[in-house]
């Protein structure tokens, strides 16, 4: 099928590129830079498809769409953002929104979009609410947009979700984002993992959220009654059922081929699936979180960390994820007064952690001692053999692994990790730009 499609964006050269996308594609379309223009065209009964672009002269598009779909109910929107956090996902799916592409997007997956939005016949209408204060989930990754879409789809569903995550990730966020994020908002969110009374619990949840952290580690007993629960609760009308949102940690397929967990159980509760990407996957959020976990650190003061700062935290290798990041960012608003916090202080406070976790001093320096040697044969640049291939091979091997592991220990000391390394460290600057570690 073929569509006539509203495209509103003020960017020239994007209007320009999925006009031809689009043409190609055999719809025909009508392209304007401001959304004034887009509604006098909806007004006329022009347009099968809405594409806007959330920002344009510097307003969000989402304060026109109530009257757009006064006029054009069943018109569905698609909105594009380079704004990519999770208020442009929960707006898109608080409003009458089909689908919320993030920027940088693919044209295969507009022209996807164009086509799925023209072939359904009620596109999800869920009632325009203001987002109530800041949301809690920070970052701009592309590694996030998947969770901020699926956040925007599923808040107004009647589905059950199981979220997927390492520890720190921010499980609970996105729970509370799905609640917060719906039509459950003023109902209950209940944080349980006792269903002994499936009457009681019922009771409780009233139609709203029943959130289960580490699903996983749910006993025997406890997954037998949850299951009770799912079974009583579908005898519910569906628009008065509670919603089970579950998180966990740990592989449930793993899980139920080991015997530690139910399988019928895990059809009922994997209907809707999330997963959140590790810290480390998340390019340059860390930088995001840091500086706003400072100031929810020290509200009433101007404080900042200084680029160096910044960039040891980036490239820090995040165990604990969001969980460890804020925490040690709480703990350097505590402990330094400074308006800037310095490369130095982060270092320092790692350098701590590395310390308490070192309960064999003998055995950290043997470890050392080992690094050095092999550091001394594998990276002097005086080194050679006489078969340069073998060389090269055991780089590719150890190079990498090694100096990252310096850097660790060191807490991204390069001064100290070049000296752990028993190599200058220019040899270590240099390489670590040829590995692409800077």
């Amino acid at each position: 099928m073929k569509y006539d499609v509203l495209l509103a964006d003020d960017d020239d050269s994007i209007r320009l590129v999925l006009s031809k996308a689009l043409t190609r594609a055999g719809h025909t379309v009508r392209a304007t830079d401001n959304p004034h223009t887009l509604l006098k065209w909806a007004e006329a009964g022009h347009g099968d498809i809405v594409l806007t672009d959330v920002m344009m002269d510097g307003r969000e598009v989402f304060e026109h769409l109530p009257e757009l779909s006064r006029m054009r109910p069943k018109l569905p929107i698609i909105v594009i953002s380079a704004n990519n956090t999770v208020n442009t996902a929960i707006k898109s799916g608080q409003h009458r929104v089909f689908e919320y592409v993030p920027k940088p997007f693919d044209l295969d997956e507009i022209t996807s979009a164009v086509a799925r939005a023209g072939q359904s016949v009620g596109p999800r209408r869920v009632k325009a609410v203001p987002v109530r204060g800041r949301l809690p989930m920070i970052g701009r990754s592309a590694a996030m947009q998947p969770v901020f879409r699926a956040v925007s789809r599923f808040a107004a569903a009647n589905l059950p979700v199981l979220i997927y995550g390492a520890v720190g990730t921010g499980k609970d966020l996105v729970a509370r984002l799905l609640h917060d994020g719906g039509p459950r908002r003023e109902g209950p969110f209940l944080r349980t993992s006792d269903f002994e009374n499936t009457s009681l619990t019922l009771q409780k949840v009233n139609g709203g959220d029943l959130y289960i952290d580490e699903v996983a580690e749910l006993s025997t007993m406890q997954q037998e009654r949850l299951l009770a629960f799912l079974t009583e609760s579908e005898q519910i009308p569906a628009s008065e059922r509670p919603r089970v949102v579950c998180a966990t940690r740990k592989d449930l397929r793993r899980e139920v081929e080991d015997g530690r967990f139910r399988d019928d159980l895990l059809f009922r509760i994997n209907v809707a699936e999330i997963r959140i990407p590790p810290l480390a996957a998340r390019d340059r959020d860390t930088i995001e979180l840091a500086e706003a976990f400072l100031g929810q650190a020290s509200p009433h003061q101007s404080r900042r960390f200084s680029t160096e700062a910044l960039e040891v935290l980036h490239r820090h290798e995040w165990i604990g994820n969001v969980r460890e990041l804020e925490n040690i960012v709480r703990r350097l608003a505590v402990l330094y007064s400074d308006d800037v916090i310095s490369a130095d202080m982060v270092l320092q406070e790692f350098s701590k952690d590395i310390r308490s976790s070192d309960t064999d001093t003998d055995a950290s320096d043997k470890f050392e001692r080992q690094l050095a040697l092999a550091c001394r044969a594998l990276l002097d640049e005086d080194n050679s053999t006489e078969d340069g291939s073998h060389y090269q091979t055991a780089m590719a091997w150890i190079e990498r692994p090694l100096i990252t592991e310096a850097l660790r220990v060191t807490g991204g000391n390069r001064a100290k990790a070049a000296d752990c390394l028993g190599i200058h460290r220019n040899t270590l600057r240099t390489r670590l730009k040829s590995l692409d570690l800077q």
